[in-house]
């Protein structure tokens, strides 16, 4: 499970990572901690699921998109997020240890219940992968625990804000130039804070994105109660909430969080939407309107790669390669001169075992990119397969 957390984050570098973003508020006072986090994406296709399969290590609870987990708490009251984050090469991994970091994520939430004993497990790995993604850990005393690959920052603020920046590299919070988070800091110094699950929810609405790339859902937790709140598609009017004393005693399971919630609301209205296989590209339409943009518009939003993540969504997720076609030809419509979506689609098409297909559109993408190395492998593939 923890492997897929790292994945989703190396997922998200490869578009504009402002647009797919997370956040996370943290309040502590007289002994108390509330906990916000924010999760933006493409796609509404998000779960929970609880790991408690052995008595001699926590239980965990991880919230994420499809298999892949973004966040999670475990008994012990330990949270953990990733952030994805400009390059930041890692350079002090000279005689420490190797080891896989998904393994790595897995042990601490299995059997580490402060950020002072995961400082101390990091602090003798390699963690020369973490060169372009953060992990923040927050525990029960509202100690928190920010790994920048080299840096590591321990903290116990009663007021702390984290997002898709380094603390290492940054003089003041109000240079990050995002948006969305800066909202949620205007909120924050206009009102007077409270340590309540009310409070940080309000605090988490101000700093959700609404755009292609929305908030696709929000936790709220209360690590002195045990207790955790959780919000679909930006809709802060309903909210299922969670014991997480009970839900520890559970046996393992897995709930789709589209299910939990009720069919008026804006976020299962959204799920349907984007899961409609007759039409998978209506979310697309909708969000960009009847906007005429040029193809150039087109490409510096960034928008070929929100429609390659769709059709990646469709094809190895939702496991339906047809409406993923259909998402990359909708895409290749708007940009003809788009060399990813073609290879997008060849790849589309060869796991289908259209190799006719696959072979005009991959040869389309070298055309219009000479270097694309993805699309000349595949056609000596398909040229073998062809050749018998």
């Amino acid at each position: 499970m923890i492997r897929s957390f790292l994945l989703a984050i190396v997922m998200l570098l490869t578009i504009n990572q402002y647009s797919f973003a997370c956040t996370m508020y943290k309040i502590t006072k007289d002994g108390k901690t509330i906990v916000g986090n924010n999760e933006d994406w493409i796609t509404p296709n998000t779960q929970i699921w609880l790991e408690n399969n052995d008595k001699h290590r926590h239980a965990v609870l991880y919230f994420g998109f499809m298999d892949m987990a973004q966040g999670a708490i475990n008994e012990a009251g330990l949270i953990v997020d990733g952030f994805a984050t400009n390059w930041l090469p890692v350079e002090n991994s000279n005689g420490k240890t190797k080891i896989s970091l998904d393994t790595a994520l897995l042990t601490v939430m299995r059997t580490k219940s402060t950020v002072e004993e995961v400082k101390a497990y990091y602090e003798n790995l390699d963690v020369s992968e973490m060169a372009a993604y953060q992990l923040v850990f927050i525990d029960k005393s509202g100690t928190y625990l920010i790994i920048e690959g080299d840096e590591m920052i321990i903290g116990d603020e009663s007021e702390k804000t984290f997002s898709n920046f380094y603390y290492s590299q940054t003089s003041s919070i109000k240079e990050v130039q995002l948006p969305y988070y800066q909202n949620g800091i205007d909120f924050i110094e206009s009102t007077p804070s409270e340590v309540t699950l009310d409070y940080c929810s309000n605090v988490m609405k101000n700093m959700a994105q609404r755009d292609i790339a929305a908030t696709q859902y929000s936790t709220i937790y209360d690590l002195e109660e045990m207790k955790v709140r959780v919000y679909f598609h930006y809709d802060f009017n309903e909210f299922i909430e969670f014991d997480l004393h009970e839900e520890f005693k559970k046996n393992e399971y897995k709930v789709k969080m589209a299910d939990l919630f009720s069919d008026s609301s804006l976020g299962k209205q959204f799920y349907l939407k984007f899961n409609n296989a007759e039409k998978p590209t209506q979310i697309l339409e909708e969000a960009l309107g009847n906007g005429e943009y040029t193809e150039e518009q087109l490409t510096q939003a960034g928008i070929g790669s929100f429609i390659k993540m769709t059709a990646i969504e469709w094809s190895q997720h939702i496991k339906n390669p047809v409406a993923a076609v259909k998402v990359l030809k909708y895409g290749l419509d708007l940009m003809p001169n788009n060399s990813m979506l073609h290879t997008s689609l060849g790849e589309t098409y060869f796991e289908m075992g259209n190799y006719i297909d696959a072979k005009t559109s991959f040869e389309k993408s070298l055309q219009l990119d000479q270097e694309n190395d993805s699309a000349k492998d595949f056609l000596k593939r398909i040229h073998k397969i062809q050749k018998g």
